[in-house]
C-alpha cells in the first residue's frame, strides 16, 4: 500500500511535469528587481520523525527576484506544533509536545507559468528555536530545545485566482534534528 505523502509528491510532481512539457507556456520578459513583491500565509499538515498530531501556520514574504525574474527569493517565519512519539529504555512512552518557532529565507524557481499555474521549486536555511514541555528528566529533554540550524527544499504550483491573488500547494522536506519533517501546505498569497 502507498502512503499517503509518496502519493501527495507523485500528484504534485506530476502537475510540475504536466506544466513543463505544456509548450503554450508563457515567456516572462520582465527584469530581476529585488523589492517586496508579494506576502503570503499558509497552514500545513506536518508529519514529523518522532512525532505525531504536527501542524504548521506561517507566512512569508517575497522580496524580488535575483539574476532572472523566475527565481526569487523569501523571507519566513513559521511555528509547528507536535506531540512526541518516542519511547525510554522500558519502552513506555514518553509523555509531551514540543515546538518549533522558525524564521529563514529561501529560494523559489519558477519552472513555468502555464495560464493560472506557476509549478515551482525551491530551497532554503533557517534556524530553528525548539521548545518542549518534556520532564526535564527525560533524557531528550534537551534535544527538543534551543536553536538549531535547519535545510529545507520543496516543490509546489500556485494558481491565479485574479491578477493579484493566488492560492499554492506545496511539499516541503525540512531537515531539523530531531524535528525533522515532511509538511503539506496549502496557503494563498496577494501581489502587492
Amino acid at each position: 500500500m502507498v502512503s499517503r505523502g509518496i502519493r501527495v509528491w507523485v500528484y504534485v510532481a506530476a502537475g510540475v511535469l504536466a506544466a513543463v512539457h505544456d509548450g503554450r507556456a508563457q515567456s516572462d520578459s520582465s527584469v530581476a528587481q529585488l523589492g517586496l513583491d508579494r506576502v503570503g500565509s499558509y497552514v500545513s499538515y506536518t508529519t514529523v520523525e518522532h512525532g505525531r498530531h504536527g501542524w504548521e501556520l506561517g507566512g512569508d514574504v517575497d522580496v524580488g527576484s535575483v539574476f532572472t525574474p523566475k527565481l526569487h527569493l523569501l523571507a519566513e517565519v513559521n511555528y509547528l506544533h507536535a506531540d512526541i512519539h518516542r519511547f525510554d529504555a522500558d519502552e513506555v512512552p514518553i509523555p509531551g509536545s514540543f515546538h518549533d518557532f522558525s524564521v529563514g529565507m529561501s529560494a523559489r524557481y519558477s519552472v513555468a507559468h502555464v495560464k493560472r499555474f506557476e509549478p515551482y521549486v525551491g530551497a532554503g536555511l533557517g534556524v530553528h528555536f525548539l521548545g518542549t514541555d518534556i520532564a526535564r528528566s527525560q533524557p531528550i529533554h534537551d534535544d527538543y530545545t534551543g536553536a538549531k540550524l535547519g535545510a529545507e527544499y520543496f516543490l509546489g504550483i500556485s494558481y491565479d485566482l485574479t491578477k493579484r491573488w493566488a492560492l499554492y500547494g506545496e511539499v516541503r522536506r525540512m531537515e531539523v534534528p530531531p524535528a525533522s519533517r515532511v509538511t503539506y501546505r496549502l496557503g494563498f498569497f496577494v501581489r502587492l
